[in-house]
């Protein structure tokens, strides 16, 4: 298959559609969210359906973006595939709205399928539910407002705790959801903002202040996830209170996107806008990969971070934001 005739053909226009690339970090946070929480893969049936609910709401959020957007790209992306025609507007309501009712079914499965190690829970079905309808504020209402870029990094706040939550059991004498889990997604959450603020009018070379102020926040969130593990509580593994070992692996792992980023502050052009803006998102995989490997060890870790392979090798015929 040529290139012109595999651009033209109904499977790519879908994948640029839910931006291929991006689904390897659903995976990977989703995925490390559950090894984290359940301290391993086991029951691996909840973490097979939590990660189908996950890419379903993703894929939606993707879909319904472009569906939303419409007349924008018209005047401003004609070549993507809603607008060029290579996918019907039809068909791609129909998908989107699909996928996120989907989304939320698999999620609420998630809780319900049979375990011997963990109990039914409904906060699964709770947090699919609220991801969906903070998919679509996203998606719609909130887009073109100031909340946009808090919205989405609520967005990947729940996508983490979605992945978590089957294993989650709770207990009416504590907290609804542990501390170091919720601090870990906020630190998530915290970096996609940044990510997200940063990314507004990329195509323009981005705004002087939304730069600074994304790359700001970017570094908060990073932060936040370097020290969220110390949150957990004295029963969790030794390995996950170490107190400088992990601050230090995410450093190491930030390190590229923080200097991308203060580069791009300093010399803001759409090139240098857009490659900070796809480092950082697909920067999430090996942040992930950090995050399985305290829950479930380096060999979880590593096959996380394995996620990098066809993420970066499909970011090269797909656009990642």
């Amino acid at each position: 298959m040529t290139a012109e005739t595999q651009q033209t053909s109904p499977l790519f226009a879908w994948a640029q559609l839910v931006r291929l690339p991006n689904v390897f970090t659903v995976v990977a946070d989703v995925s490390a969210a559950f090894l984290l929480a359940a301290h391993g893969p086991s029951p691996a049936a909840r973490w097979i359906c939590v990660l189908a609910a996950g890419i379903s709401l993703y894929w939606a959020g993707m879909i319904l973006n472009d569906v939303f957007d419409i007349e924008r790209d018209r005047a401003e992306r004609a070549k993507r595939p809603l607008p060029s025609g290579r996918i019907s507007l039809a068909a791609a309501r129909t998908a989107g709205w699909a996928l996120l009712g989907l989304g939320v079914i698999l999620g609420s499965l998630s809780g319900y399928l049979p375990s011997e190690s963990v109990a039914t829970t409904w906060l699964p079905a709770a947090i699919a539910t609220l991801l969906a309808v903070m998919i679509v504020a996203y998606d719609g209402p909130l887009k073109k407002t100031p909340l946009a870029p808090a919205a989405m990094g609520a967005c990947r706040v729940l996508s983490f705790l979605l992945g978590a939550s089957p294993v989650i059991v709770v207990q009416a004498d504590g907290p609804l959801i542990p501390l170091h889990l919720v601090a870990i997604a906020l630190g998530f959450g915290i970096y996609i903002t940044g990510i997200t603020t940063m990314a507004r009018d990329e195509a323009a070379g981005g705004d002087d202040t939304n730069l600074k102020v994304g790359l700001s926040l970017l570094v908060i969130g990073l932060l936040a996830l370097a020290f969220a593990p110390q949150q957990a509580p004295a029963g969790f593994p030794k390995f996950i209170r170490t107190p400088f070992a992990f601050p230090l692996l995410i450093a190491m792992i930030a390190y590229p996107v923080v200097l991308r980023g203060i580069r791009c502050v300093r010399h803001a052009t759409p090139q240098n806008v857009q490659t900070t803006i796809r480092s950082g998102i697909l920067t999430i995989i090996p942040l992930a990969a950090a995050v399985a490997m305290l829950g479930a060890g380096p060999l979880w870790g590593l096959a996380i971070f394995a996620l990098v392979i066809p993420a970066i090798g499909l970011a090269s015929a797909f656009r990642v934001t």
